[in-house]
């Protein structure tokens, strides 16, 4: 019998931090008393850390999709 195993996410506080390759998920904060949804999970394709954006192959559509660290908190997905 497998044993299900659930993903360990760390928040990410500057994108300096992510590396190529690396599986990241958007979160969108959408009220005190919600959980935050997921907008975008994919891998890292490049990062600008100095204006807040992070490119990513998106895992959902298979495209290039631009994140910015403003907008919403970032995760890393191992």
């Amino acid at each position: 019998m497998l044993k299900e195993s659930k993903a360990h996410v760390t928040r990410i506080r500057a994108l300096d931090q992510l590396h190529r390759g690396d599986e990241i998920e958007a979160r969108l904060r959408v009220g005190p008393n919600y959980d935050d949804v997921v907008i975008r999970r994919g891998s890292v394709q490049e990062t600008a850390p100095g204006i807040g954006v992070v490119w990513i192959l998106d895992r959902l559509s298979g495209m290039r999709k631009a994140i910015n660290a403003d907008e919403c908190s970032v995760w890393r997905v191992a």
